[in-house]
């Protein structure tokens, strides 16, 4: 019989006909489960979490097509570019890939539903329930129709909470009247309008890297499989609720405010006589305007880009964007307001500005919280990623708690405090200082909205107690580094073999530092927290996860006088290197990147598969 030649877009094939491929295929044990009760048999037909990579090249079947889905996850995220627009990237986020994910999701929440309580509702026929929000990127409605499809092939009953807030799709697995098994929100943060995402939930929080990495697995093994038409299904047809879960949320927002301040005249109104601007960014934070805000008697006056656009056509949605930053500022000062808040696209992040104009951002946001917290929680520990300034442990220290330094991302801080609580250190803050930030009290989950909930309430509070200074006193103490930069090393590589490239340079100049040829650095163990090696292995009985390699090194003078520390690390969401560095002496920063390139960049021949200018061209300056 003549051999099939393979579709030009597919891999490589090599059989005699597609029926034997079909017949080949068919011999692989699918994963079958069946739950029994007295009055219903449900048999729900799954493909295998993996068709083996031998199976698959036996019949001439590469795995490129799959490398497209695992090269999708960041972290513990899932992210891709979702509409054309790009220059230099194609689509790979793409409805077929979305329902893959999807429905991977949805089987693996099943699974631990059943495994948690031995079957439970699903085993008398109840189908797990999995909610489903989005911010309002140009691509969410078609990348959402495919995942509803995706969780109804997976057994789920499917709700749609349409525009909505990644903390709020964690919440919806807890408040009651809701209560789902599960949550996934559609987002990409503050990247372009051309991307688009997925942040996964179940009630005990964000997923980890390792158990997306196993979705992903999963996805990728049927992405491949439904490519020659296997292992398709008819799955159940799609069941998709609607609800305005956000209101709700509102609501919950608002009884936290009005409880904690027990406003002794305006009880209901707590804000009443308060001017607070917003800044929404196009995102999915205008909510906290006219639902949370103004129903409290707040004076919202002069809010800005409150209407979601999925063009984001004023700024880019993120507390670190200077220019974000600026034009809330000019809005607080022009218009008089207490305070001013700037939210990402998808609400998990914030940062304010006080009512002298003064930005409060990156560590400023750590100290503030750090302050407040520790008012309430005297001598807690706080955890954040090891960009942290040398100050901010001086102003944490001094306030009576402990920092404790951890690996960049915020699920890595967030799960390091997890961690320490268990092990019974007391953790109440974890933060990140990209204004991802996450409370012991509110289910460690990083929520933009409700760390200003909290900077409110102790606003208001100040007020009661006879303070006429603005928030942004209550960090007057902390000392800021003489100079911060980042710069980024591009990894030119193709997108399969980038993560590999930088784990070989940052694994590179870990040696390097380590065998001296980088004068006065050293690696720095961060604290004591029990990390070593520069924030990358725990020495405690429950590792974390390594998303991402990264190092820390602090650098001294020819007198042995610290006076910076420089960060190395991987982008987990784009092919590059990231570099953070902080001196307490002008020309520290460019010291430290003429070292780096001279003593290690052109010296190890890495400068072969790295882009370098953004490192030349500071070391010039």
């Amino acid at each position: 019989m003549a051999t099939v030649p393979p579709p030009s877009s597919s891999p490589a094939i090599q059989y005699n006909s597609q029926r034997s491929l079909r017949s080949f295929l068919s011999k692989i044990p699918w994963k079958n489960q069946v739950y029994k009760t007295p009055s219903i048999i449900k048999t729900c037909q799954r493909l295998p979490q993996k068709l083996r990579t031998s199976q698959l090249q036996s019949i001439g079947i590469t795995d490129e097509e799959g490398d497209k889905i695992r090269r999708l996850q960041n972290g513990s995220d899932v992210r891709g570019v979702a509409l054309e627009g790009e220059p230099g990237r194609t689509v790979d986020l793409t409805p077929q890939v979305a329902q893959a994910i999807a429905e991977s999701f949805g089987e693996w929440v099943t699974e631990k539903v059943v495994s948690k309580n031995g079957g439970g509702d699903v085993a008398a026929g109840k189908r797990v329930h999995v909610s489903v929000g989005r911010d309002p990127r140009l691509s969410g409605p078609r990348l959402g129709a495919a995942i509803f499809s995706g969780l109804a092939k997976a057994g789920c009953e499917v709700i749609d909470m349409g525009l909505a807030t990644t903390p709020a799709c964690f919440m919806s697995t807890v408040l009651s009247l809701f209560n789902y098994d599960a949550s996934i929100m559609m987002t990409a943060s503050h990247l372009p309008y051309t991307r688009n995402g997925l942040k996964f939930f179940t009630k005990e929080g964000g997923l980890r890297s390792s158990e997306v990495e196993e979705i992903c697995e999963r996805a990728a093994r049927k992405y491949v499989a439904r490519k020659f038409g296997i292992g398709v299904g008819s799955g159940m047809p799609p069941s998709v609720k609607r609800v305005d879960f956000m209101s709700a949320y509102a609501a919950h927002l608002r009884n936290i405010i009005i409880e904690r301040i027990a406003h002794p005249t305006n009880y209901e109104t707590p804000l009443t006589d308060f001017k607070i601007i917003v800044n929404a960014g196009n995102g999915s934070a205008g909510f906290f305007t006219w639902a949370v805000l103004d129903k409290l008697g707040a004076d919202t006056t002069g809010s800005l880009h409150l209407d979601p656009n999925g063009m984001f056509p004023n700024h880019t949605p993120n507390p670190e964007d200077s220019k974000a930053m600026a034009m809330t500022r000019e809005a607080v000062l022009t218009n008089g307001a207490d305070l001013g808040v700037v939210f990402d696209t998808d609400v998990d992040r914030s940062g304010v500005v006080d009512c002298t104009g003064v930005a409060i951002n990156g560590d400023r946001l750590i100290a503030l919280m750090s302050a407040i917290v520790l008012r309430e929680h005297p001598g807690t520990t706080i955890v954040t990623d090891a960009r942290a300034s040398v100050g901010l442990t001086e102003f944490i220290t001094a306030q009576g708690g402990h920092h404790c330094l951890y690996r960049v991302g915020y699920r890595n801080v967030i799960d390091k405090g997890v961690h320490l609580n268990k092990d019974g250190v007391e953790t109440h803050l974890m933060m990140e200082t990209t204004g991802h930030g996450a409370l012991k009290e509110n289910y460690f989950l990083d929520d933009g909205a409700y760390m200003v909930v909290k900077i409110i309430i102790e606003m208001v509070k100040m007020r009661l107690m006879g303070s006429n200074e603005g928030i942004g006193s209550l960090i007057k103490d902390l000392k800021e580094p003489a100079e911060s930069v980042e710069l980024r090393l591009n990894i030119i590589t193709q997108p399969k073999y980038a993560k590999e490239k930088g784990s070989e340079t940052v694994q590179t100049l870990k040696q390097y530092i380590q065998e001296g040829k980088l004068k006065g650095w050293e690696l720095d163990t961060c604290g004591d927290c029990w990390v070593s090696e520069g924030c990358l292995v725990d020495t405690n009985e429950d590792p974390a996860d390594i998303d991402a390699y990264m190092y820390r090194a602090k650098v001294s003078d020819e007198k042995n006088v610290q006076h910076g520390w420089i960060h190395i690390r991987q982008s987990v969401h784009n092919p590059n290197i990231a570099l953070n560095m902080q001196s307490s002496i002008q020309g520290g920063c460019k010291s430290m990147t003429r070292d780096l390139l001279d003593s290690f960049l052109l010296a190890s021949g890495l400068k072969e598969f790295l882009d370098i200018s953004q490192v030349e061209k500071f070391a010039k300056m």
